[in-house]
């Protein structure tokens, strides 16, 4: 079994007339090769939302690929400063979702999360759009 520290980039889209929004994880491996993707389309939110369902299903699809070493990457600055514990959770439909994250996140001791910037989570972003494109159509 390989032991390299796995990259889970996540990342979400949110229309900006909040009908809808689609997440995204990108899985891939030290050399960057793409091992494994998945992306939804959920129901209208707000950004931050949106950010830590992301966040949710990137920890979901670890613990269902028993990945040892992972790191969850995001270009969201809220999540990752409220999983820190540096951000206060005050919006009330952020803090169940905090709180999911992190009974998730604690399943994983050998995780880290990550803030990357927005042009380092592209593939993410981008089929977080498409996602939230084909739910759109879908609707």
């Amino acid at each position: 079994m390989n032991h390299d520290i796995l990259a889970y980039y996540c990342d979400a889209a949110v229309d900006t007339l909040r009908r809808g929004s689609g997440v995204a994880v990108v899985v891939r491996n030290a050399a960057g090769q793409i091992l494994d993707a998945a992306s939804c389309f959920l129901d209208g939110m707000t950004n931050n939302e949106a950010e830590y369902e992301a966040l949710i299903l990137g920890l979901e699809l670890a613990l269902a690929r028993a990945d040892p070493a992972v790191t969850l990457l995001t270009d969201s600055q809220v999540v990752v400063g409220q999983m820190a514990g540096r951000f206060a959770v005050r919006d009330r439909k952020l803090a169940p979702r905090h709180e999911r994250a992190s009974r998730l996140l604690a399943q994983l001791p050998g995780a880290a999360l990550v803030f990357v910037p927005r042009n380092r989570n592209r593939l993410a972003d981008a089929l977080a759009a498409e996602a939230m494109e084909a739910g759109l159509e879908r609707a």
